[in-house]
């Protein structure tokens, strides 16, 4: 029997590791176009979402269905992020320590929603279950529940 209701979803490489420090390589889920914005869904849109799971194709051939709260962070290299991920917001350059010690050194992209364009106040009005920290490596998502400190020079 067919599903006619079937979304078509192209795999996109990633890496995470859960709350416990277990790193899972394999292949996130995306659509071809997203629901709240022109484009494809982006590893962002899928983390950020409301469902409480996503799932994951793993290297060794499993899907796995992952509960985002379990996730501390998510990696997508350069080469496999959309550009347009890179260009809105003001940059910041930060320190992040997560619980658990694991530490991220890159640019935040600070979203100007007064004229304030201070990282705490990004912080504290971001929404988002994660948010996204620029390397020249790539992206990394970290879940903002699982942020120890942040330090910025600014």
């Amino acid at each position: 029997m067919s599903n006619d209701f079937r979304i078509e979803k192209s795999r996109l490489p990633v890496v995470l590791m859960t709350v416990e420090g277990q790193r899972i390589s394999g292949d996130l889920f995306v659509q071809a176009s997203a629901r709240n914005k022109l484009g494809h869904e982006t590893p962002f849109d899928v983390l950020n979402a409301p469902e409480h799971f996503f799932p994951i194709a793993t290297m060794k051939g499993r899907t796995l269905l992952l509960a985002k709260d379990e996730v501390r962070e998510l990696f997508v290299a350069r080469e496999d992020a959309d550009d347009a991920e890179w260009e809105f917001g003001t940059p910041a350059e930060v320190d992040v320590v997560m619980v658990g010690g694991s530490r991220h050194v890159g640019t935040m992209l600070l979203q100007q929603a007064s004229g304030r364009q201070r990282v705490l106040d990004h912080l504290n009005r971001l929404h988002d279950r994660f948010l996204a920290l620029y390397k020249d490596e790539g992206i990394v998502l970290l879940n903002r529940a699982r942020i120890a400190h942040v330090c910025h020079e600014g």
